[in-house]
């Protein structure tokens, strides 16, 4: 894992259907992560919602995203892992385990952060964990 690629995108400002340095959304910096700083490229998914508080929409979309992916269990979360988070009784909020139990997440208010996943925030919101089927994460 590239910790400076994690390093540069904290502070980042959450930004709709935000891809790059300039700005990301859950999904933007989730993807950011992955490809900087693990070296694994996904979908951008830009054209699949119109803006993040479509909750159910973006539920849809995670459900349909499969291919490449298992999901893992928590007792076994590893750097490379994304999490998936319910937020208004809906399962649509994702971030990347950086180093358990950390996770990196465009927040609305105040950009991408790093939080712990084993916070009483966010434990209870924990609805999955999925690792892409690539060799080599850590």
């Amino acid at each position: 894992m590239d910790q400076s690629a994690i390093a540069q995108m904290i502070g980042v400002p959450f930004l709709e259907k935000g891809r790059d340095m300039s700005g990301f959304d859950c999904w933007g910096a989730t993807r950011f992560g992955l490809l900087h700083a693990f070296g694994i490229a996904v979908p951008s998914y830009t054209e699949s919602y119109t803006t993040t508080r479509e909750g159910e929409e973006i539920a849809a979309l995670i459900g349909r995203e499969s291919t490449g992916w298992d999901e893992v269990a928590l007792s076994a979360l590893q750097p490379g892992d994304v999490l998936i988070l319910r937020m208004k009784g809906h399962p649509w909020h994702c971030g990347l385990v950086v180093d358990p139990p950390y996770f990196i997440h465009a927040d609305r208010a105040t950009g991408t952060v790093k939080d712990r996943w084993d916070s009483i925030r966010w434990s209870q919101r924990i609805v999955s964990v999925h690792r892409h089927r690539t060799e080599g994460l850590s």
